[in-house]
């Protein structure tokens, strides 16, 4: 009797531990279902993104890609459904571009530059002597005082006219034009002085006027 009852004893607590070990069990399962399902989804979502990045729609070089991205649907050994992405990525091959060919540099001649010509500055020439003498300086003598009053005249046309002369203190003194006659009016201590005429700025000597030097000698007394 002794024995019958410590074999039903023993059997009791098997049959008391067989639920614990079998609940046990199906945790562990559980367990391992959801990590793989984890696993799965976390792999799907960093495969997307490695794939975003390194399957992009425009490679480095510029060239245009298509990708295809597909869901497949598969089960577990536990029975759960698992999404599984995959992507296809299809390249499109662009056109052999046709070869632009350089074009040829042109050879530049040297030009051949030729020395410049310097012209002469224009010499004022000496007025002809004219064949009617006419009194182009005349002399007036004021017994008052010792100066004398000396007139200069131009018969010729011009723009302007003046004389120049030591008497002048080497600064042209402009003759004025009446009824036609270009002439002026200076005091002269009396002696002898050498004069030019400036006619439209150039000078020259008075062509009624005797010249020695080329210059026009005048004599006060």
């Amino acid at each position: 009797m002794a024995d019958e009852k410590q074999e039903q004893t023993e059997i009791t607590e098997l049959e008391e531990k067989l639920p614990a070990q079998r609940s046990s069990k199906d945790l562990w399962l559980f367990l391992i279902i959801v990590d793989v399902v984890l696993l799965c989804v976390f792999g799907f979502f960093l495969y997307k993104n490695l794939s975003a990045m390194l399957l992009s729609p425009q490679d480095p070089m510029g060239e245009p890609k298509v990708v295809e991205e597909t869901l497949l649907v598969e089960e577990d050994a536990a029975g759960d459904v698992v999404e599984i992405a995959q992507a296809t990525v299809v390249e499109t091959v662009p056109p052999a571009q046709p070869k632009i060919s350089e074009p040829e540099p042109v050879k530049e001649e040297p030009v051949k530059s030729e020395p410049a010509t310097v012209e002469p500055a224009p010499v004022a020439k000496p007025a002809a002597k004219p064949t009617e003498p006419k009194e182009s300086v005349s002399v007036k003598v004021n017994p008052k005082s010792k100066y004398r009053q000396v007139t200069f005249r131009y018969f010729g046309e011009a723009k302007d006219v003046a004389v120049v002369s030591g008497f002048t203190m080497a600064k042209p003194r402009a003759l004025s034009k009446k009824n036609g006659v270009w002439e002026t009016t200076l005091s002269i201590a009396p002696g002898t002085y050498k004069y030019l005429l400036v006619i439209d700025g150039q000078q020259q000597p008075d062509p009624y006027a005797e010249e020695k030097d080329g210059r026009s000698v005048l004599v006060v007394k």
